[in-house]
């Protein structure tokens, strides 16, 4: 038998491997995004900006979507993952469950079902923002990766960033909001439609 701390060892250094090849296959995936939309559709600096800004908003939207109404949905494969997250939060192998996805590929994926929306936007204007929508998207999940896994794991966080942590351990705790993990953007803007949807409480699942 193991001790917990072995495993919580092991499980760290599993958890980082992740995150770290997360971390690269967000980096590359951004990039390359970048690249074929500078090459296909006309760019500028104005337009690069744009996009920038764009892209952070459609990113905290994304994922607050994502999280609220697929993996808090109660039911289907990627809620039931989920839940083990939540499930793990204090056990010795939390550190398993707290990437986004336990395999580069699934971040590859997520890029490119983004990527199809902003390119056929692109293609229907002939915008100039594409580039700038993929860069900021790319920042923005590697700042969610990261902060999110100190926001579990502990490690230096900015002083600015502290509330962004206590922000989301609230959504573990309580379990009735609170879904952008460090910019809660659309927690501000949607909070009026909470009481709309049911959200997995404790009883549903006792080991939260």
């Amino acid at each position: 038998m193991f001790s917990d701390d072995a495993i919580r060892a092991e499980t760290r250094a599993a958890g980082r491997r992740i995150k770290r090849n997360n971390l690269i296959a967000a980096s590359l995936s951004g990039t390359v995004l970048a690249f074929v939309s500078l090459a296909i559709f006309p760019h500028s600096e104005a337009g690069l900006l744009t996009g920038l800004a764009a892209g952070l908003f459609y990113a905290n939207g994304f994922e607050y979507v994502l999280h609220r109404f697929l993996l808090h949905s109660g039911r289907g494969i990627f809620c039931r993952q989920h839940m083990v997250h939540h499930a793990t939060l204090h056990s010795p192998e939390v550190a398993r469950y707290v990437n986004f996805s336990s395999n580069p590929w699934g971040v590859v994926a997520l890029f490119c079902v983004n990527a199809i929306p902003v390119f056929v936007l692109q293609w229907i204007f002939r915008g100039a923002w594409g580039a700038g929508v993929f860069t900021s998207f790319a920042l923005y999940y590697m700042a969610f990766e990261e902060i999110h896994w100190r926001s579990h794991m502990g490690g230096w966080l900015p002083k600015w960033l502290r509330p962004a942590a206590r922000h989301h351990l609230l959504h573990h705790a309580h379990d009735t909001g609170r879904f952008n993990v460090f910019l809660p953007v659309f927690d501000w803007l949607l909070k009026p439609t909470l009481p709309l949807w049911n959200v997995p409480n404790k009883k549903e699942n006792p080991r939260l």
